[in-house]
């Protein structure tokens, strides 16, 4: 049964989850949408200009602090010893429960971050008052985008969500506790060890070979480097859903 797949299984499994993931993160997701409203009151209150490329980046980092913190906020208790027994004795497939996981934390959760203070921020700049003076998709950089550079753009933001969404992930299904800050400190630590190796036997001279064309380019093999570390991340993920032993 481990590795079959039934439409009406998953269905109640996604059912079952968004109970779920509305009772263990609704509200947490909801302040961090509501942070542009925040980001408004100050710009009126110290009266100055929020540009709308900030507030774009405000809006990006919104969406990696959610990412980050939806595994442990939705399903931080599925490998505990006790809590966990419930998400196993699912009647539903390692694979159906993994679907389930990844949808609500690689898909839904940055989905509705982004749409969401988005939406946020216009209504802010609807205001005849405050900083938010811009729209922000009437960026130059959204105006004079060709429709190649814009889809290399979305594919790399998606890919690039998917890959910190799969190390979050990953880090809670392996750790008991303080899942999403001992993922964070672990991912610091390989990052440091990697830079460290690079430097240490010029290990940067590939990369500059690499992204050595054009910008186009650049940002697809960024997208491909991603888009295997998420599946690596992924796979992982499964493995332990179908292994977790309580």
């Amino acid at each position: 049964m481990n590795n079959t797949f039934n439409f009406n299984r998953f269905n109640k499994v996604l059912a079952y989850d968004w109970k779920r993931f509305i009772r263990n993160f609704g509200i947490t997701l909801l302040v961090w949408i509501s942070m542009p409203v925040m980001f408004w009151v100050t710009s009126l209150v110290f009266d100055f200009e929020l540009p709308a490329f900030i507030r774009l980046y405000i809006i990006f980092l919104l969406v990696a602090i959610t990412v980050m913190s939806a595994p442990s906020r939705i399903y931080g208790k599925v490998n505990l010893p006790r809590e966990g027994v419930g998400f196993a004795m699912l009647p539903a497939t390692g694979l159906e429960q993994f679907i389930s996981m990844f949808l609500y934390c690689s898909l839904v959760t940055p989905a509705l971050t982004l749409v969401g203070s988005w939406l946020v921020d216009c209504l802010m700049t609807l205001l005849p008052f405050g900083g938010f003076v811009e729209y922000i998709p009437v960026l130059d950089a959204f105006k004079n985008a060709s429709p190649s550079v814009f889809l290399a753009f979305t594919v790399m933001l998606v890919t690039t969500a998917w890959a910190e969404s799969s190390i979050f992930m990953f880090g809670n299904m392996v750790f008991k506790r303080r899942k999403s800050g001992k993922t964070f400190g672990w991912f610091l630590l390989i990052m440091f060890v990697l830079v460290l190796l690079l430097q240490l036997t010029d290990g940067w001279q590939v990369f500059d070979v690499i992204f050595s064309t054009d910008s186009i380019a650049n940002l697809w093999i960024y997208s491909a480097i991603m888009l295997v570390i998420a599946c690596g991340f992924y796979f992982g993920t499964y493995r332990k859903i179908k292994t977790q032993k309580y």
